[in-house]
């Protein structure tokens, strides 16, 4: 039994990976702002702090008496919070920390295709958080996920806010190819991760266990959602000019230039099999799961009828 520090644990991923870790019986504690976001962890006995994780002194007393860290945190678009201040500084603080307060391994969740690319700024910050946090000489393993699929958020609410008038819109060719994987089996691999010190010093790259285009999963949505409307492919140039005046006038725009430019990119891990290779174990295939976990649900009444 571990001592683990979650970062990040009221996040779209957090919430599966906290569950994960405790139903492995690992002692838990979470840092988060809001203590209610984190009520049933603390109901299953992890210990709750309060504080920001971008706080270098907090992060320290919370990294303190534990011995690893897993990092989910990031923010996919540069506001209300910035990729320098997040993405960037965020590994580099968790690193210091770490050392600080003599933790064994950070496990830091990051992204495929990171990388130093001035037409890809998301993946640049995620690249420069990784090169951060290497830096601090942290013992760290690195795991960048393909696209996360869950019952809501994620690419689902990009979908959703796709369905313009008579039209379902694509952005570009919709042909880029991407190895989704379920929320529940990204939030196992984290988990996992903090027994396998063989891990430690690589980057592992984790996809599901196949390969589809862009399309293919917007298709798994409106087969979902029993949509019949008509599919727009936008191509890039055409999209690029409302997606940066969106983005400028829209505290959350439907889609921003640098999101477009992502979708373009094959989002591949390092081979179809990459979760069983390192983790003994396949994943669930997302084709047989959206269409049933992505149908709309039904509103009911606070009296059960």
């Amino acid at each position: 039994m571990a001592r683990i520090l979650l970062l990040g644990s009221t996040g779209f991923v957090g919430r599966g990976v906290a569950h994960k870790v405790l139903d492995a019986g690992h002692q838990l504690r979470v840092l988060v702002r809001d203590p209610m976001k984190a009520a049933a962890f603390k109901v299953r006995g992890a210990q709750v702090m309060v504080g920001d994780a971008l706080d270098p002194n907090t992060v320290v007393q919370a990294a303190t008496g534990v011995e690893h860290i897993i990092d989910l945190i990031a923010v996919r678009r540069n506001r209300p919070q910035s990729y320098l201040a997040v993405n960037v500084d965020g590994p580099r603080i968790v690193g210091e920390a770490a050392k600080a307060a003599g933790v064994r391994s950070v496990v830091l969740v990051s992204a495929i295709g990171a990388k130093l690319d001035p037409h890809l700024k998301y993946l640049t910050s995620r690249w420069m958080g990784e090169q951060e946090l290497a830096k601090t000489g942290v013992a760290g393993t690195i795991l960048r996920f393909s696209f996360i699929l869950a019952e809501e958020g994620g690419i689902l609410s990009d979908f959703e806010q796709a369905m313009v008038g008579p039209f379902a819109i694509i952005p570009g060719s919709g042909q880029a190819k991407l190895q989704p994987i379920l929320r529940e089996d990204a939030a196992r691999c984290i988990a996992e991760a903090i027994a396998k010190p063989e891990l430690l010093g690589h980057i592992v790259e984790l996809g599901g266990p196949e390969v589809v285009s862009y399309e293919s999963v917007f298709d798994w949505f409106l087969e979902a959602r029993k949509i019949k409307k008509a599919k727009l492919k936008l191509p890039v140039p055409l999209l690029a000019i409302p997606a940066a005046a969106m983005e400028a006038i829209s505290q959350n725009p439907p889609i921003t230039p640098d999101e477009v430019n992502m979708i373009q990119i094959d989002n591949l891990a390092d081979g179809i099999d990459s979760v069983s290779t390192h983790f003994g174990w396949r994943p669930t295939a997302p084709s047989s799961w959206a269409p049933i976990n992505w149908q709309k649900k039904k509103a009911t009444s606070r009296l059960g009828r």
